[in-house]
């Protein structure tokens, strides 16, 4: 009897697709700023950089959340070893709907009183939030990154469903304050900032390779 395999694809086509693809969302998410043609007086660029502070909130936001998935990705990849097709997959699909960040940003910034806009946005970043998770369930699953410890796999979990959490609650208040909604946005990024318990067993997943 032959033995399946075991799957040996290596990542960095995975990451590169993946910086490069998320590069480019960070770009275009700048490009939203319109600057004025024409020539204006102090008064002028204070009513300019007024008007500004509804697009640069969503700047912000969306910025954050991009660099959040961002953190959160490169994180499982450290625990991952090897991929597959699969993981190739999956990989892909939690990058569609960060794509179309760019274009959510623009309706929110264009909408920013509509809280339908708002929940549409909070769905994308729902939708990436649980492919990442299923990123790292089947990582597990597979064994394509080697023993972890049972804490440092409850905790990855815990942390990733807490962001898809918190962009749940962005969409339940936005009928009640889409402002709201931005501060559960801008929550994601800051859940990253610090994760011990995944950062005290940072070394094991170097020490199996």
């Amino acid at each position: 009897m032959t033995d399946t395999p075991k799957p040996s694809l290596k990542l960095e086509r995975i990451k590169a697709i993946t910086d490069g693809v998320l590069a480019i969302v960070l770009t275009i998410l700048v490009l939203g700023f319109e600057v004025p043609e024409h020539e204006f007086s102090e008064d002028g660029v204070l009513g300019f950089l007024h008007k500004l502070r509804i697009p640069f909130l969503a700047y912000v936001v969306s910025f954050g959340v991009v660099a959040a998935y961002w953190i959160q990705h490169t994180v499982i990849l450290h625990y991952v070893r090897v991929g597959d097709r699969i993981l190739v997959w999956l990989n892909l699909l939690f990058l569609l709907p960060l794509t179309l960040l760019p274009f959510f940003t623009d309706l929110r910034v264009e909408y920013h009183e509509e809280y339908r806009v708002t929940v549409l946005y909070a769905a994308a970043n729902v939708v990436s939030g649980l492919l990442l998770l299923a990123m790292w369930s089947y990582a597990r699953r597979r064994d394509l990154g080697g023993p972890v410890a049972p804490e440092v796999d409850r905790s990855m979990r815990h942390r990733i469903l807490l962001g898809v959490g918190l962009n749940a609650a962005g969409a339940a208040v936005a009928p009640i304050s889409v402002h709201l909604s931005s501060v559960a946005f801008l929550a994601l990024p800051l859940i990253y900032v610090s994760h011990t318990v995944v950062d005290r067993h940072w070394g094991d997943a170097r020490a199996e390779a």
